[in-house]
């Protein structure tokens, strides 16, 4: 990658070659984006039972954007890194690199959420706006990439970060209501909480299933979860820029 090429010219041309890896990889790619519906699938036979839809419903299908988004982007950069390293002597522009996977992640999870809501709408009709449910999960799993891409970029290998990413998602389930009742939250936890993704998209199924919806809360998933994303990418950036790695070495 040419030093004489500016970031945003490398962004595009790092997106398009990752496309196409994708595209080799098809069979891998159709294995990540299968799992959403297939747990949307198994949602709908839980719920189905009920005949509506619940708050554990929304906490699930908000845990599993997180979880799609960090599953997708775990393995990105750690299993080029070799690449990583000899296109960074010539120039490669970190923040380039990064939000080229996030582009390109970003397809395949709107893609994989869509689908999730699909299997699940297929049994039940969740209540609220489904384009505003689809723009929450996007917005979790996207945050998961963020994650996943941090990772990543820390892991040393690919088995580490895939090891990681339970510590992504375990606490996003114990840092929220459904661990403990929200009355008996202490300081940090209440605190905690608010920096799990999942617990943003929640929020924003509840409002907008809400006859009486408080507008602010209902708003601020949408301003949190692209903050939150952004965040992560510049943290993954920063981690990749401090980083060395000797070409050819484990």
């Amino acid at each position: 990658m040419s030093a004489v090429l500016g970031w945003r010219a490398q962004r595009s041309i790092l997106a398009e070659r990752y496309r196409a890896c994708w595209v080799g990889e098809w069979a891998s790619g159709l294995v990540l984006i299968g799992q959403a519906p297939l747990i949307g699938a198994l949602c709908g036979v839980v719920w189905g039972e009920v005949a509506t839809d619940t708050p554990s419903l929304y906490f699930v299908l908000s845990l599993t954007a997180v979880w799609l988004g960090a599953t997708a982007g775990c393995r990105e950069v750690v299993k080029e890194r070799d690449v990583l390293e000899r296109e960074r002597l010539f120039g490669l522009s970190m923040p380039a690199y990064v939000l080229s996977r996030a582009e390109v992640l970003g397809v395949m999870t709107l893609a994989q959420v869509v689908l999730l809501q699909v299997a699940v709408e297929w049994t039940l009709s969740l209540r609220g706006a489904l384009p505003a449910q689809t723009l929450a999960l996007w917005g979790a799993a996207m945050a998961g990439v963020g994650l996943g891409l941090l990772v990543s970029a820390i892991a040393k290998t690919q088995a580490q970060a895939v090891g990681a990413v339970p510590l992504l998602i375990v606490p996003q389930l114990l840092f929220s209501e459904f661990a403990i009742d929200k009355d008996k939250f202490g300081p940090v936890v209440a605190q905690v909480e608010r920096l799990m993704p999942a617990r943003h998209a929640y929020r924003a199924f509840v409002e907008l299933a809400a006859l009486e919806r408080d507008w602010a809360a209902l708003l601020t998933p949408f301003f949190v979860l692209p903050l939150m994303t952004l965040t992560l990418l510049a943290l993954t950036t920063v981690a990749l820029a401090f980083r060395r790695d000797v070409v050819g070495g484990a």
